[in-house]
C-alpha cells in the first residue's frame, strides 16, 4: 500500500530526492523541512493526523521516522501532533487540532531563533493570541527533542504557574500537549501529566535527554543566581509594580534570552522592556488573526471615506452598547464606525463590551498611554448618573435592641446615616417578599473616612440602601450593619474582612449569631469550595477582580445604583501598572457626611454588594433543579426573567 501521506514526502533517509510514487510501503522517509506537508484545513488536517497515526501503529520504523521529522521541524511537530484547548471558539469540541495561523508561524520561529542565538524577546499583544501557548510549545519542542536544555517560567503566583486542573497554569497547557500525544512520540517511561515520573509541582524532567522546565511565582528575586537557557515571564505587566522592576533585574544574569509578554498595563516594567531597550519585539495585533481580521476595514481621508481592506462577504454579528446583538448582511448592511482606527466586526464587538476606552487600549489596541487610567470610564458612569441616580425616599436612623440587634422601627429624620430607596408598609417595615445583599467597608471610626453598608436587591440588583458614618467604631458598627441586615428580611452580609478593623467587624457580626453571612470562597481550588472563612479579603489580585467584576456589572446593568454620592466615588480609582487598583481622592474634596476626606468607602461596599449578589444567584443555580427547555416551567422562568429585566430600572425608565 502506498500512502497518501508518505507520497508529499520528497527526501530520503540519506538526503537524496525519492520520487513520490517510489515510496517504499509502510516507509516514511526524514528530510527537513517537512511542514509544508501538512494541510491547514481542518477536515483535511484531521485525516492526515488519522493516517500518520495508522502508519505508525502499524510500522515501529514509520514511528521513528515521524519522531525524527517532529524532532527537526517545529511546525511539523505542531501542526500533525499538537492539540490546544478552546473552550471559548469551540464550546462543544473544546479540543482541537492546533494548526498554527501565518503569524503563530513567524512569531514561533522569531522565538526559535532568540533562544538558540541568546536574545531577549518580548511580544506586546492583544488578548487571546495564544502567546503564552506559543512560547510553551516553542520551550516544550526543545525539551522534548534537544539535549540538557533548561527552561524557567515565571507568573505573578503559583497558581498561573502551576495548578492540576487550571486551564490558566502554564504548565498546565504543557501537560495538555502531552496528554494528546501517542505513546511512542513520548520520551521513554512517560506517564501523562502528573502520573508521569518526571513530573512534580512546577518541575517537569525528560529523562531521554536530560532536559527540564521548572517554574516559579514571582516574589520579585525569580531566577536570581539561576542558569537557564531561557525563561518567559508570562503577564508581565501583571506583576505588582516592584516585582515587574525587580524580576528584571533578578533575571538579567540567568539567561541570554527573556520572554516576555502583557497586554498593557500602563507604564510600567513591561512598557520599559518594549520602548527602552534593545529587546526583539514580537508584536500580536488582532487584526493579524485571520478570524479577528474578517471584514477589516479603516477611515481614509479628511472626509472619513470608508476603505475596506479585505473582500470578505457574508452575515456577521452586530453588538451595539445599550441593544440586543443582531445580524446583518457584511459590508450591505453593516454600521461601519469611521473614526479612523483599524476595526472590523469582531473589534466592533469586542469594543461594545468593554466597560471602558481604557478597557479597549488595555486589551485590543495593545495602547500603553491608554491603559494607566481611570478604572472606571468617566463618560460611562456621568452616562449612568444622570439616567440612574435620584435623591432617596427616605432619610433617618434605624431603632433596634442593642442587645439582640433586633430592629424595632425605622425613624425618618434628614441628619440620620440610612438612605433609602424603597417605599416600607403601613408598618414602617421592608416588605417580606424582598431579599437583600449587604456589602460593607469598615473605618476606624475617627471620622478620616466612612464605615458604609450599601443594600441590594438580591431579585433585581438595585441599590436600595446605603448607611454611612465617619464616628462608629468597627465593633458599633458590625452591629448596626447586622441589624439592617435583619431588618432586610434576613440579608446576606459581606463585608471586607482585612486589616484591623475587618477583623473587629467580622469578631462582632460572629458574637451576635446572626447566620446569614458569606464565606470566602477558597479561588485556588479549581471547585472553589465555601471555606469557614467568613468576609472577604481584599488583598492582591482580589481587590482588582472585585472591582473588575463590580464595573463589568454597571455595564450590562446587573447592578443599578441610584446613589450619586457612591457613583461619583467610582471615578476617584486608577489602575496603576500591575493591574493595581488604588483610591486617589482628590485633597481638596468636600463630604458632606462628615468624614474629612472621600476615600471611595460607598464604592467598595457597592463592589462588595455586587459580589454578594453573584454568590445568591450560584447558590439559586446549585440548588434549583434544571428545567427542561420548552416545558411550561421552562416558559414561566422565561417570562419572569423578561418581566424582571424591564422592571428593574423601575417605573419610567
Amino acid at each position: 500500500m502506498v500512502s497518501s501521506v508518505s507520497k508529499g514526502l520528497s527526501c530520503g533517509a540519506g538526503g537524496a530526492a525519492a520520487p513520490a510514487d517510489v515510496v517504499p510501503s509502510g516507509r516514511i522517509f526524514v528530510g527537513t523541512p517537512h511542514y509544508d506537508l501538512v494541510p491547514k484545513d481542518l477536515d483535511a488536517n484531521l485525516r492526515f493526523r488519522e493516517e500518520l497515526l495508522a502508519m505508525a501503529a502499524s510500522d515501529p520504523l514509520a514511528a521513528a521516522q515521524l519522531r525524527q521529522m517532529c524532532a527537526e521541524d517545529m511546525l511539523f511537530y505542531v501542526n500533525a501532533f499538537c492539540w490546544t484547548y478552546a473552550p471559548k471558539l469551540y464550546p462543544a469540541t473544546p479540543v482541537m487540532p492546533f494548526i498554527t495561523y501565518e503569524f503563530q508561524d513567524r512569531a514561533m520561529t522569531e522565538i526559535v531563533e532568540c533562544v538558540t542565538i541568546g536574545e531577549d524577546f518580548a511580544m506586546p499583544k492583544s488578548r487571546e493570541m495564544g502567546a503564552s501557548t506559543m512560547v510553551l510549545t516553542v520551550f516544550e519542542h526543545m525539551w522534548h527533542f534537544l539535549n540538557m536544555v533548561s527552561f524557567l517560567v515565571i507568573s505573578r503566583n503559583e497558581k498561573y504557574v502551576d495548578e492540576r486542573g487550571n486551564p490558566k497554569s502554564l504548565f498546565w497547557k504543557i501537560d495538555f500537549l502531552h496528554e494528546h500525544q501517542p505513546n511512542w512520540l513520548l520520551p521513554t517511561g512517560r506517564g501523562l501529566g502528573w502520573r508521569d515520573p518526571g513530573r512534580r509541582l512546577m518541575h517537569l524532567e525528560n529523562a531521554d535527554t536530560g532536559s527540564v522546565i521548572d517554574g516559579e511565582s514571582t516574589t520579585g528575586d525569580a531566577g536570581r543566581g539561576d542558569r537557564r537557557t531561557a525563561m518567559l515571564i508570562d503577564e508581565h505587566a501583571a506583576f505588582e509594580n516592584n516585582d515587574g522592576y525587580r524580576v528584571l533585574k533578578s533575571s538579567r544574569d540567568t539567561t541570554n534570552c527573556r520572554g516576555f509578554n502583557s497586554t498593557p498595563q500602563g507604564q510600567g516594567a513591561f512598557c520599559e522592556v518594549v520602548h527602552n531597550t534593545s529587546t526583539r519585539i514580537i508584536r500580536l495585533h488582532w487584526s493579524e488573526h485571520p478570524e479577528k481580521r474578517r471584514g477589516l476595514y479603516t477611515t481614509e481621508g479628511s472626509g472619513k471615506r470608508l476603505k475596506q481592506l479585505d473582500n470578505f462577504h457574508g452575515l456577521v454579528r452586530v453588538r451595539e452598547k445599550g441593544g440586543s446583538p443582531r445580524w446583518v448582511m457584511f459590508p450591505e448592511d453593516y454600521p461601519f464606525i469611521l473614526d479612523g482606527k483599524l476595526r472590523s466586526p469582531w473589534y466592533d464587538g469586542e469594543c461594545a463590551r468593554c466597560a471602558s476606552m481604557q478597557e479597549i487600549g488595555q486589551e485590543l489596541d495593545i495602547d500603553f498611554l491608554g491603559s494607566d487610567y481611570q478604572f472606571f470610564d468617566p463618560e460611562f458612569i456621568e452616562i449612568l448618573r444622570k439616567k440612574y441616580c435620584r435623591p432617596p425616599l427616605l432619610v433617618g436612623t434605624l431603632e433596634f435592641d442593642p442587645e439582640s440587634l433586633t430592629p424595632k422601627r425605622f425613624i425618618e429624620d434628614p441628619k440620620g446615616c440610612i438612605e433609602l430607596w424603597l417605599t416600607l408598609d403601613g408598618s414602617g417595615r421592608v416588605p417580606n417578599d424582598r431579599k437583600f445583599v449587604t456589602g460593607s467597608d469598615i473605618s476606624a471610626g475617627t471620622g478620616a473616612s466612612n464605615s458604609v453598608l450599601s443594600g441590594v436587591d438580591a431579585k433585581t440588583g438595585e441599590k436600595c440602601v446605603v448607611v454611612r458614618t465617619p464616628f462608629v467604631r468597627p465593633t458599633g458598627f458590625a452591629k448596626l450593619a447586622t441589624a439592617v441586615s435583619k431588618w432586610l428580611n434576613g440579608a446576606l452580609m459581606i463585608w471586607d474582612a482585612s486589616g484591623p478593623t475587618g477583623k473587629v467587624f467580622t469578631q462582632q457580626v460572629i458574637a451576635s449569631h446572626y447566620s446569614n453571612i458569606y464565606y470566602r470562597r477558597m479561588e485556588k481550588k479549581v471547585t472553589q469550595q465555601i471555606s469557614n472563612e467568613p468576609g472577604v479579603y481584599l488583598q492582591g489580585d482580589a481587590r482588582a477582580a472585585l472591582f473588575e467584576d463590580y464595573r463589568a456589572a454597571l455595564a450590562d446593568l446587573s447592578f443599578i445604583n441610584r446613589s450619586d454620592k457612591g457613583m461619583a466615588e467610582c471615578l476617584q480609582f486608577v489602575c496603576k501598572p500591575g493591574g493595581i487598583v488604588e483610591h486617589s481622592a482628590s485633597a481638596n474634596s468636600q463630604d458632606p457626611s462628615g468624614a474629612g476626606s472621600a476615600h471611595g468607602d460607598e464604592a467598595v461596599a457597592d463592589a462588595l454588594a455586587n459580589k454578594g449578589l453573584a454568590e445568591t444567584f450560584r447558590k439559586i443555580e446549585e440548588e434549583e433543579p434544571d428545567i427542561p427547555v420548552g416545558s411550561l416551567a421552562w416558559r414561566r422562568h422565561q417570562k419572569e426573567l423578561a418581566k424582571q429585566k424591564t422592571s428593574r430600572l423601575g417605573k419610567g425608565w
